[in-house]
């Protein structure tokens, strides 16, 4: 491959090699001074009240789900045009999903597709800020507002994405965000829980480190069995077994989403890079622009004015009705011709296997069916990528189409 897809979004350097090193010679490597740094450092960077270094962002998003207290039979709306780890955590708790539909040029939740999908039984709407491009949130939080319904913001591909200049993430009432290796800025695998609420964030404290949330009275009689309390040696497993009981035996049982303090040491690092990271997507961005400007059949991406895009994907749109053959004969010619690694982020959602079992169809979301079907493909974006690679991609892409073009009509 000329252009291939790359396994890590940035190459890491000195940095990243020394801060790895000062968390390896540290007394611990869970739950130390690298995870607090990195917790502290992330939320400044945001302007978030409150960050939880997660080992994921899918654990984020099931943390999140649990935060709010989402069960069985609550609806949530969200986007179709997503990674399926976005639901998983409702299909977990048995939630019933209902997909509104997509801007067919950002790839976003489209604002005025949720409303008509709103009843008695929704609770929250989860957003995806797809491939670096801010939702359009002023019109997402309005609809929660008038109905009280918590937001969810997955920021799985935006890390350093505003809208209207405020960070994404700390929009809604909670974000999440990925340090996966293809991801913006990484830490090998890992992620955060972002929010403002100080109760959700004392919930995903226990909740996400093997604790136990439910609320509790004190215990008349301190003993367990014959035994009090003893004066001296606590051994850290009782926690407050011997002065409190769970108020009508309530509780819900935490899992460990921890941060490694490697991983940790990691995104500090990278993340007093992340602004220089995202200014060299956006300048690949737009070196592709500009070269595949006024291609017949090869529309663009259009940057939002309330966005600032940081092109975790870089898309383009391809209109087999001008060109005259269909997106697969464009590929196949990019990759198997050109030497171009092709990606297109993401199938709908609703049409996988697991969601056709639950009765999803066809025909529910048609646009953002149709986008992927006809439309939408990611080229190749990462920080290392060449001048000699850019130019290779958009001459590939004009070579495409003129030669598919060719097929039926003259040259151009």
């Amino acid at each position: 491959m000329k252009v291939p897809y790359s396994g890590i979004s940035n190459q890491l350097g000195s940095e990243e090699v020394a801060m790895v090193l000062k968390a390896m010679q540290q007394d611990t490597l869970s739950r130390g001074a690298m995870n607090a740094e990195f917790e502290q450092r992330l939320a400044a960077y945001l302007g978030a009240r409150h960050v939880q270094a997660t080992s994921s962002c899918t654990s984020a998003l099931y943390l999140a789900a649990q935060v709010l207290g989402l069960k069985e039979g609550d609806v949530v709306i969200t986007t179709p045009q997503t990674f399926w780890v976005t639901t998983w955590p409702l299909q977990a708790r048995n939630c019933q999903i209902r997909f509104a539909d997509i801007d067919a040029n950002s790839l976003n939740l489209d604002p005025t597709t949720v409303e008509a999908l709103v009843t008695e039984r929704t609770k929250s709407i989860w957003v995806v800020h797809h491939g670096g491009q801010a939702v359009d949130m002023d019109p997402i939080m309005e609809i929660a507002r008038r109905y009280s319904l918590t937001v969810v913001e997955d920021c799985a591909h935006a890390p350093g994405a505003t809208y209207k200049g405020q960070k994404v993430g700390t929009i809604g009432h909670i974000g999440c965000f990925s340090f996966h290796s293809l991801k913006n800025m990484t830490t090998g695998e890992g992620g955060a829980f972002v929010t403002n609420d100080d109760h959700y964030a004392e919930k995903a404290r226990h909740l996400g480190t093997i604790h136990v949330w439910g609320q509790t009275q004190e215990r008349a009689d301190k003993t367990i069995g014959p035994y009090p309390k003893p004066d001296y040696y606590e051994d850290w497993h009782v926690r407050s077994s011997f002065e409190k009981d769970y108020i009508g035996n309530a509780y819900e049982v935490g899992h460990n989403y921890r941060l490694n303090e490697i991983s940790a040491a990691l995104g500090i690092a990278q993340l007093q890079k992340l602004d220089q990271l995202n200014e060299r997507r956006r300048y690949i961005a737009g070196r592709l622009d500009e070269g595949l400007a006024n291609v017949p059949g090869i529309s663009l991406q259009i940057e939002k004015s309330y966005a600032y895009h940081i092109y975790h994907l870089y898309t383009i749109f391809y209109h087999p009705e001008i060109v005259g053959a269909p997106k697969d004969d464009f590929i196949r010619y990019l990759e198997q011709e050109e030497g171009i690694a092709i990606v297109i982020r993401y199938f709908p959602i609703h049409l996988l296997s697991e969601f056709r079992a639950l009765g999803y169809t066809y025909g529910l979301c048609p646009v953002a069916e149709k986008t992927y079907f006809e439309h939408q493909i990611q080229l190749p974006i990462y920080t290392h990528l060449t001048e000699a690679q850019i130019d290779h991609m958009t001459g590939a892409v004009r070579r495409a189409v003129n030669r598919l073009f060719s097929r039926r009509r003259p040259t151009w």
